[in-house]
């Protein structure tokens, strides 16, 4: 063997390392974190704030509470930070991405909507659907997105 040829194989085995190091780390970013607990009341997802239609931040990681009263205590990672908030729950999305549930919470300020949107994205065969779904029925809302015009 000759030194070039110990060379030119040495860096293939470099370039291979780097392209296993950069699939994984691009298969792990893709990844949903989600845990939820027994009872579904407690869980952890992805969640994506929207103010009128329009994405007002990146998908952040959020645990996720299931209150007495039928809010939602979510508790958002931003950065080193946690910010903690209460919504309530007003919808579900008629045509989520395959294998996923999205559900829309809004947030309220001394029982008045606000105009900000939560998105959550949970697996479709979560223990949460079903306490979701519950919450959903307690409170009478369609699970049909509203029509044309209204609010």
């Amino acid at each position: 063997m000759t030194i070039g040829h110990a060379v030119a194989v040495d860096y293939v085995w470099t370039v291979l390392i780097f392209a296993a190091i950069g699939g994984i780390a691009w298969f792990a970013y893709g990844m949903e974190p989600h845990y939820a607990s027994k009872d579904g009341h407690r869980f952890l997802c992805n969640t994506q704030e929207f103010m009128a239609g329009r994405s007002t931040e990146r998908k952040r990681e959020a645990r996720i509470t299931v209150m007495p009263d039928d809010s939602l205590h979510v508790v958002q990672k931003k950065g080193l930070r946690r910010s903690m908030h209460s919504w309530k729950l007003v919808g579900v999305s008629p045509d989520p991405p395959r294998k996923m549930a999205i559900y829309v919470a809004q947030r309220h300020f001394d029982d008045q909507p606000a105009p900000t949107q939560l998105m959550l994205r949970l697996p479709r065969n979560s223990r949460v659907i079903p306490v979701l779904d519950e919450v959903l029925a307690r409170h009478d809302v369609s699970r049909r997105p509203p029509s044309t015009g209204t609010a």
